[in-house]
C-alpha cells in the first residue's frame, strides 16, 4: 500500500495511518476500481468519511464536517457568528459528495462509500460532469432527495422521483468551502440546482427570521434550515421544526430496537427547548405534546401488532434500475455493508427494472417477538 504517498497528500504522519488501519479506524475497499481507503473515524484531524482513492494518482475527497445543531437558538447565534448570517433550507434526504476520480463522476455517502445507485444517477447528469471537469479539485456537496431513493424517502415537488440539490462547493483535498453567494452564482452558471436560499441577515435579526422561515417550512412538511457564515469561515448551525422531530421519531419508533437511545432522547429534548424559546402558550404546548406523543406511540403500536400477527418488519423502497447488472451491483454493495435486503415485485419495462427493495429490520422484529412470547426485557 502507498502509505507514504497517502500520508503526504493528507498532511499527517504515516505511522498514524498504519495505526488507524490496524485499529480498523481506516478501512480499505479492494472490490472497487480504483481501490480506496475510508476513514471510519476522525484520524489526526482528517474527518470521518474521507475517501482516498489509490489510482494512478492518489485522490483525496475529504469527509463532510459534522454540523452543530441548535437547541436554543438566539444565544448560540449571538455567540457563534460575527456580524451576518446566511440562511438556507435543510432538506430531508441523504448527504452526498460528488467528485471526479480518474475521469469518473463518483457519488460518496456521508460515511465515505461510493454508492452505485447514486453514482449511476448523478454521473448521467451532464451539468454535474461538466462542472467537475471544468473545476478540478472541487467537490459538489448536496442532498439527494425524492421518492425513488434507497435511504430517505421524502416527497419534494421540485425533486420528483430523484433530485440532487447542492449546498456546498468544497476543495477535495483541503475541505475549504466556497462563500455562499459565490457558490450560488457558480451553481446557477452551470444550471445545477441548489437548496433554497432565504437571504443574508444581520446577526441581531437572524433569530426571528429563522423562526419565521422554520414555521413556514413546517407548514409545507419540510425539514428546517442551515445557518451559515456567508464567507464560510465559521462552522454552520442547523435548526429544525417540531414537525421534523416528530417525523424522525415516528420513523424510528417503527423500528424501536434499531436506534440508540440518544437518537430518541435528543429529539425529545429539542422539543422542550424550542417550546420555551418560542414562548408557547397552553394551546400550542398541547398541540406540540399531542404531536410528540403520537409520533412515539402510534408507529410503535402498529409495529408490535404486525409482529404479533406473524409479519417481519421491513423498510420498503421502490427503486428503478437501468438493468439487472445495475440492480445486482447495488444489492452487492448493500450486503457488503451488512444490510439485509430482499427484492420483491420485480417489474421489467423498456430494458429497465423496477423493484420493491425490502430492508429487513431483524433486531426490532426479533426483540418484539421475544417479548410477545413471554420473555422479559
Amino acid at each position: 500500500m502507498r502509505l507514504a504517498e497517502v500520508a503526504e497528500r493528507l498532511g499527517i504522519e504515516e505511522w498514524r495511518i498504519k495505526g488507524a488501519l490496524e485499529r480498523q479506524s481506516i478501512q480499505q475497499i479492494d472490490n472497487f476500481n480504483p481501490p480506496y481507503l475510508i476513514f471510519r473515524k476522525d484520524v489526526a484531524g482528517v474527518e470521518r468519511g474521507t475517501a482516498v482513492f489509490l489510482g494512478e494518482e492518489v485522490t483525496v475527497v475529504r469527509g463532510f464536517p459534522k454540523i452543530m445543531r441548535a437547541f436554543y437558538l438566539e444565544p448560540l447565534v449571538r455567540r457563534h457568528f460575527s456580524s451576518r448570517v446566511a440562511v438556507e433550507e435543510k432538506m430531508n434526504g441523504y448527504n452526498v459528495r460528488v467528485a471526479l476520480v480518474e475521469g469518473r463522476v463518483l457519488a460518496l455517502t456521508r460515511g465515505g462509500y461510493v454508492c452505485p445507485y447514486t453514482t449511476a444517477r448523478l454521473s448521467a447528469r451532464r451539468r454535474i460532469g461538466r462542472f467537475l471537469k471544468e473545476n478540478p479539485g472541487k467537490v459538489l456537496c448536496g442532498e439527494a432527495v425524492g421518492t425513488r431513493n434507497p435511504y430517505v424517502v421524502h416527497h419534494y415537488p421540485e425533486a420528483g422521483e430523484f433530485g440532487f440539490f447542492a449546498f456546498d462547493i468544497r476543495d477535495a483535498a483541503g475541505n475549504r468551502a466556497m462563500p455562499v453567494l459565490e457558490r450560488n452564482r457558480l451553481l446557477e452558471e452551470y444550471g445545477i440546482e441548489h437548496v433554497r436560499f432565504f437571504g443574508i441577515f444581520k446577526k441581531e435579526e437572524a433569530t426571528e427570521a429563522v423562526f419565521r422561515v422554520v414555521r413556514e417550512l413546517a407548514q409545507e412538511g419540510r425539514e428546517g434550515v442551515v445557518i451559515k457564515d456567508p464567507e464560510m469561515r465559521l462552522p454552520p448551525i442547523k435548526y429544525t421544526s417540531s414537525q421534523t422531530n416528530a417525523s424522525d421519531l415516528a420513523y424510528a419508533f417503527r423500528f424501536p430496537y434499531e436506534y440508540g437511545r440518544d437518537f430518541f432522547f435528543s429529539r425529545i429534548i429539542r422539543e422542550g427547548f424550542q417550546a420555551v424559546e418560542w414562548d408557547e402558550g397552553e394551546a400550542e404546548l398541547e398541540e406540540r405534546a399531542l404531536r410528540l406523543g403520537k409520533s412515539i406511540l402510534l408507529p410503535m403500536v402498529e409495529s408490535i401488532r404486525r409482529v404479533r400477527d406473524g409479519e417481519v418488519l421491513t423498510e420498503d423502497h421502490v427503486l428503478d434500475f437501468a438493468g439487472e447488472e445495475e440492480l445486482e451491483e447495488f444489492l452487492t454493495y448493500l450486503r457488503r455493508q451488512g444490510v439485509s435486503v430482499v427484492v420483491d415485485e420485480v417489474e421489467r419495462k423498456d430494458g429497465g427494472v423496477r423493484v420493491v427493495l425490502r430492508r429487513l429490520r431483524r433486531s426490532s422484529t426479533d426483540r418484539i417477538r421475544s417479548v410477545l412470547s413471554g420473555r422479559g426485557e
